[in-house]
């Protein structure tokens, strides 16, 4: 090969890399606008039962399009305790088998829908810009065809090595000396941070007959080692039980890979058997076109390459289902494994609580008092997740955003928790004083946690702004402030009756609730007018009447929470 072949072959290949990542993120993020919310819902609360956590790893893996993503939310989980290593393992097993679809859909062969897929994306995104639903789905569709057309060009820049004898030789190395091809299928995903995009291109790499079954093989299981770099970087210097779940993930995919490479030749076999084989009746019509000799050894190797592809894809899934097949049966001596590759005491959860003590629910005057006192605790950390949200919205920086989501999961179980506790207190004979305090608690509790519902709406409006680029403007801004400081103050005042159990605060309390509403409504209309008058945009509009609508609620629950003193017990 030339200077000028090689030259084009680097940047092509180098192209195509950055166009296939460039969309593999972008559909990610897509997708997780969707699908996000709910697969993280269900990560937290069908994870129980090891079987249907490694099912919900998988599905919402598929959903997303990231096991990073989905690896960081297990993070957050262990950190928060909302879900225990154990559970945090089953979807990792999960993910592993979820993250394969992407070799599948390039064993397919399906780079030639690029075209459709981008031109449909866009019209969807930029002529149905009021329909959020279209407008998300035309950007996963979008991306999905930068992406394919990443992979096109990778197969185009490659497709010269199939006659250069050099990268011939270094192939059959490979194949010759499978441990060599395991570590470069290691470094390459450890270089390039993403399992994905080191597949794609090893199966595109097969498809285009650039590289055999046998190098192949060798290669995907370095890359399911090499993907845990990612997970081993983004856990230091985080705590004990982060640190323990992305150690799970190495150990499995190391041990996994390992075991199958001391196995390579059995392993080899059962991929070839349940995978296609060369059709030699299609050998023998490409013979038989009339092809000229180019013309022929392209259609051969077309079709060999198709079927080495496939067979590339189906080991990258038969590797992971066997590995969770094999490892989930043993999946609690594997997390002593963990605790023992990772040693410490785990630090207790931010969440969890520290004044309700069980053994007190039989006794209610003092049970409801330590429910009290957690109620105001889970109080303070509704009042800082809405702090936390209105930087997020103010500095449109989402960095952020992961902060408020892991206060928000803590609230959350916390709310679970009170309630669970007073629902043991119930069973108690109760006086009229302790029923009136009781039921106060448990309707305060689940208004303290639709504030930090609405803080973590504000926070998903912040990330709205930044995505689809939206300014509102400075009267906006001031206007919006100007209601927030209001807000503030109730909820501030709220949280300290709760805290220092006082009525003192409740009128001015009950003022700034009726404020709050008068301005929601003024500067509605106000803002309509705006709009009316063309000085506003539509999408800057939505943004700011859904600020407006949550102020008024978090006012609202404010408002309510701050009637939970009042009765001697």
């Amino acid at each position: 090969m030339g200077f000028s072949d090689i030259f084009w072959l680097i940047f092509g290949l180098l192209g195509g890399l950055a166009l296939f990542l460039f969309g593999l993120q972008n559909m990610a993020s897509g997708l997780q606008k969707v699908a996000g919310k709910r697969a993280h819902s269900a990560i937290e609360k069908l994870t129980s039962i090891p079987i249907i956590g490694v099912l919900v790893g998988t599905v919402v893996t598929i959903a997303v399009q990231s096991s990073t993503l989905v690896s960081v939310m297990l993070v957050g989980f262990v950190n928060a305790g909302v879900m225990n290593l154990k559970q945090a393992v089953a979807v990792i097993f999960g993910a592993n088998i979820g993250t394969t679809l992407t070799a599948q859909i390039v064993a397919f062969r399906v780079t030639d829908f690029w075209v459709v897929l981008a031109a449909v994306g866009f019209v969807a995104f930029f002529f149905f810009k009021k329909h959020r639903g279209v407008k998300n789905t035309g950007n996963i569709l979008f991306f999905i065809g930068v992406l394919l057309l990443g992979l096109a060009l990778m197969s185009d820049a490659m497709r010269p090595l199939r006659t250069d004898p050099g990268f011939q030789n270094l192939m059959a190395t490979f194949s010759d000396h499978a441990l060599l091809a395991f570590f470069a299928g290691f470094a390459f995903t450890a270089l390039i941070q993403s399992s994905s995009a080191a597949t794609a291109m090893i199966v595109t790499m097969a498809a285009e007959g650039i590289i055999g079954f046998d190098a192949a093989l060798p290669i995907i299981l370095g890359i399911n080692v090499g993907t845990c770099i990612t997970a081993v970087f983004s856990s230091i210097g985080t705590k004990l039980s982060a640190r323990r779940t992305a150690m799970a993930h190495v150990l499995f995919n190391t041990i996994a890979a390992l075991a199958f490479m001391l196995f390579l030749n059995q392993f080899s076999q059962l991929v070839m058997w349940i995978s296609p084989s060369v059709d030699y009746g299609y050998v023998a019509w490409c013979a038989n076109a009339r092809y000229d000799y180019i013309r022929y050894c392209t259609c051969v190797a077309d079709h060999v390459g198709s079927v080495v592809a496939r067979q590339a894809a189906n080991a990258h899934l038969l590797f992971s289902v066997i590995s969770v097949a094999v490892f989930l049966p043993l999946i609690t001596p594997f997390v002593k494994l963990v605790r023992l590759v990772v040693p410490g005491k785990e630090e207790p959860a931010v969440q969890e609580y520290v004044h309700l003590d069980w053994n007190m629910t039989g006794t209610p005057s003092i049970a409801i008092s330590l429910a009290r006192q957690e109620l105001a605790r889970m109080a303070r950390m509704a009042a800082d997740n809405v702090t936390l949200a209105m930087e997020c919205f103010r500095e449109q920086e989402d960095k952020k955003l992961q902060k408020l989501f892991e206060q928000e999961q803590q609230v959350n179980a916390l709310e679970k928790q009170i309630s669970r506790y007073l629902a043991k207190i119930a069973q108690n004979k109760l006086g009229t004083v302790l029923s009136i305090s009781h039921s106060k608690l448990i309707n305060a509790a689940n208004d303290i946690e639709r504030i930090s519902d609405h803080a973590e709406n504000i926070a998903e409006i912040a990330q709205i702004m930044i995505d689809d680029d939206i300014k509102l403007s400075e009267q906006a801004l001031e206007e919006l402030e100007l209601v927030y400081g209001l807000v503030k103050e109730i909820l501030e005042l709220a949280v300290v009756s709760i805290e220092e159990d006082t009525t003192e605060h409740r009128s001015r309390i009950s003022e700034l609730e009726d404020l709050i509403d008068t301005k929601e409504q003024e500067l509605r209309t106000a803002h309509i007018d705006r709009l009316r008058e063309g000085i506003c945009d539509p999408d800057s509009g939505i943004v700011f009447f859904d600020m407006l609508g949550n102020f008024e609620r978090i006012g609202d629950h404010s408002n309510n929470i701050s009637y939970v003193p009042g009765g001697k017990i």
